[in-house]
């Protein structure tokens, strides 16, 4: 087999990588920065030395995230570089990061869920209010699809499909828009929520409207909304939770709960996941997959092992899972 350059074994990563589902932008980015670095001082071709890495690495005024970062970016490259015949040496990946200590994102329980949902589906009808038909479906929304707050209030009638049971999200976190398939159960609610919420239906109005549908829902009003309901559900609320984007934490953690007891392969699903709920990569999904750690140890060593070039180890910094 003939030895590659460094510039054709980081093509061959990148189209590895972007081959599994992965943007695999930034690192690349850094990739190249590497590969002329190695080309500016003189580094040979058929190895990756200790020197040349941290030359690259720690010759620079850098945050120390952003080191972290790069550290365990190029231990992806030497893992590459070594299935070519390559002696590679590859950083410890020790860069202490100073990481802020948030609470605990909170996910619902079972119960919780329930008793949630009987109050918002109970709520009494008003002539000053539509929450108690715009809020049954709205949640179920987020529950059942794990969109964002903004995603969710910012549907357009044109991006409902009640033929083939998806909502379109335009113009997402990212700046980039996505379709989400939703449980056909879920597209007869939507669909009889709209026949009553939009009597003169027109493409741009808002799907989740509080009267003017070419106006959506204010989050504000979202917000005050479901502190009520926790509060008629018995649910307490506390600095960090529960809040709204507590239903996209539960989608997700209920998706990888299912799928560890299943035996689900998760190299397979777990890009899915990543790619459903609008994350740029899957260091997103790092932040779910360090919920479910406890009742399934296996998850977290199972993705580490496939995905460490893009999941940190734990001491990490965390990702926020938005």
């Amino acid at each position: 087999m003939t030895t590659p350059t460094l510039a054709g074994l980081i093509d061959t990563l990148v189209a590895a990588r972007r081959a599994g589902g992965f943007r695999y932008d930034r690192q690349e980015r850094v990739l190249r920065r590497f590969a002329e670095h190695c080309r500016r001082d003189g580094y040979a071709n058929g190895s990756i030395i200790q020197e040349a890495v941290e030359g690259f690495l720690y010759g620079r005024h850098l945050k120390a995230s952003t080191i972290r970062r790069e550290e365990i970016i190029m231990r992806d490259l030497a893992e590459h570089a070594r299935q070519f015949g390559w002696s590679a040496w590859a950083p410890p990946v020790l860069t202490r990061v100073k990481t802020r200590h948030r609470p605990p994102p909170y996910v619902f329980s079972d119960e919780e869920i329930r008793r949630l949902f009987h109050v918002i589906d109970t709520q009494p009808l008003s002539e000053m209010s539509n929450r108690a038909l715009v809020d049954p479906v709205l949640f179920r929304v987020f529950y059942a699809t794990g969109m964002r707050l903004s995603e969710a209030l910012n549907l357009q009638l044109r991006d409902v499909d009640l033929t083939r049971a998806t909502l379109e999200v335009r113009d997402g976190k990212n700046h980039e828009g996505r379709v989400v398939p939703i449980t056909r159960r879920l597209a007869e609610s939507v669909e009889s929520y709209v026949a009553a919420a939009h009597p003169h239906p027109e493409p741009a109005h808002h799907l989740f409207h509080t009267g003017d549908p070419s106006t959506p829902a204010d989050k504000s009003t979202i917000y005050n909304r479901f502190r009520r309901y926790l509060a008629d559900a018995d649910i307490p609320h506390f600095p960090g939770g529960p809040h709204v984007h507590s239903l996209r934490h539960g989608f997700a953690v209920a998706n990888l709960r299912r799928w560890a007891a299943d035996g689900a392969d998760l190299a397979v699903m777990l890009p899915y996941l990543s790619a459903y709920m609008g994350h740029a990569d899957l260091r997103g999904t790092q932040y779910y997959l360090q919920l479910t750690a406890d009742a399934y140890p296996q998850l977290a060593a199972m993705v580490q092992a496939r995905f460490g070039y893009v999941i940190p180890t734990p001491d990490a910094p965390k990702g926020a899972g938005q």
